[in-house]
Parts: C-alpha cells; sequence; structure tokens
C-alpha cells in the first residue's frame, strides 16, 4: 500500500483529525481519495507496466491528487497538508 496506508476510509478519517475538515470538506474530498484509491489499483493490476513505470505513474497521480485536495483546504490546512506530505516523505525514505 505504501505510503498512503489503509482504504480511503481510513486516509479520510486521518486527514479529518490532523486538518479538522469541515462536513462539506470531507463530502468534497472523499470522492477525490476514491478515484485515486482507484487509479493506483488500476497500475497495481497492470501487469505491462514495469517496476519503474509503475513508480511514475503512482507519483503523478499523488501529485495530482494533492493539488485537488489542497483547493478544497483553507490556507491553514494547506500548510499543516504540506507539513504532512514532507513527514510521509521523509518516512518513505528512511
Amino acid at each position: 500500500m505504501g505510503a498512503t496506508g489503509g482504504t480511503p476510509e481510513t486516509h479520510l478519517q486521518m486527514l479529518t483529525e490532523k486538518l479538522n475538515l469541515t462536513d462539506e470538506q470531507k463530502a468534497k474530498i472523499k470522492p477525490i481519495l476514491q478515484d485515486q484509491e482507484q487509479q493506483l489499483k488500476a497500475i497495481r493490476d497492470d501487469t505491462s507496466l514495469s517496476q519503474e513505470q509503475k513508480s511514475a505513474k503512482k507519483k503523478a497521480i499523488h501529485e495530482s491528487f494533492h493539488e485537488q485536495i489542497n483547493s478544497v483546504l483553507t490556507p491553514e490546512q494547506q500548510a499543516k497538508f504540506k507539513q504532512m506530505k514532507q513527514e510521509a516523505m521523509e518516512k518513505h525514505h528512511q
């Protein structure tokens, strides 16, 4: 599963707790996370792709989804979200 960890629901739960999402924000972010899950699954299941291609595609998906989620967040939440991403990256590289 990698850096995201778990289902769209658990991911949403984590974002909700860390960013204090409003119900309106949750309603907008949930389909974004579900869509991301679908796309990542499609990549995992695609046997024609090399490991490098899978990594590159996953990275592109994560980046586009981070932008979509960012557009829903307040500036304060965006700063926190960015920090969370940094921490996740650092953990991932250790």
